[in-house]
């Protein structure tokens, strides 16, 4: 099976949500896999897809894309059911190890979505434990060309102020509390409450983390705000 080289849907609702019945329809497993890894890709892979099953149910994403795995030949398709359970169950370690499979076989944008996936689901689970997995993602971005995909921009997008990114990247930059005070005409203890405000919206645990987190952000790599 060859290697797919970009998705085209955008939302859920579109005709990429639709397809999948009549591609398997038709008789198209591959391409209905790739359609329903767009599916994972769009935050759906517990959405049930296809007819109703015998129980009244029908298949989710995840379970599809398991069903296909054992009917199209190739390396994708088992890495593809992978990642769909993965999105479903919430492991980030399970997403990582897929993730480090995508990677090694240079499908970077999936690589660094898988890892995005895995950061957004560490801050909710281990608060203070994303930095070496936004250093991972922060090399992928730097290999994807500049490419900002749905699911990087969903999970990763902050909610910062303007203030906020500029205290930020001055902190990441290492300058100190009561320098970046002075530069912008604030208190210290102003400069100290932005901060654990940053801290808070990015699930890192202080200044250590910062830089490696402004550099997973889509858009912001953490070069000095000058």
């Amino acid at each position: 099976m060859s290697r797919p080289r970009r998705a085209t849907c955008r939302r859920p609702s579109s005709t990429c949500a639709r397809s999948p019945d009549r591609l398997r329809e038709d008789g198209l497993a591959g391409h209905e896999l790739l359609v329903l890894l767009d599916l994972v890709r769009l935050s759906t892979a517990a959405a049930p897809v296809g007819p109703t099953c015998t129980d009244g149910g029908r298949r989710t994403v995840a379970q599809r894309l398991a069903e296909l795995s054992e009917q199209v030949d190739g390396v994708l398709p088992p890495l593809v059911a992978r990642f769909g359970r993965a999105a479903v169950d919430g492991s980030p370690d399970a997403l990582l190890a897929v993730a480090d499979d995508f990677a090694g076989r240079e499908l970077t944008v999936y690589a660094a979505e898988a890892t995005a996936l895995a950061l957004h689901r560490t801050r909710h689970l281990r608060a203070g434990a994303t930095g070496p997995i936004r250093e991972r993602l922060a090399d992928l971005l730097r290999r994807c060309d500049e490419i900002s995909t749905r699911r990087c921009g969903w999970l990763l997008r902050p909610t910062l102020s303007d203030r906020e990114w500029e205290i930020a990247r001055l902190a990441a930059d290492g300058v100190t509390s009561r320098a970046i005070a002075e530069r912008l005409f604030l208190s210290t203890r102003t400069v100290e409450n932005h901060l654990q405000r940053v801290y808070s919206k990015l699930g890192v645990a202080g200044r250590g983390e910062l830089r490696a987190a402004l550099r997973s952000m889509p858009g912001h790599d953490g070069a000095d705000p000058g």
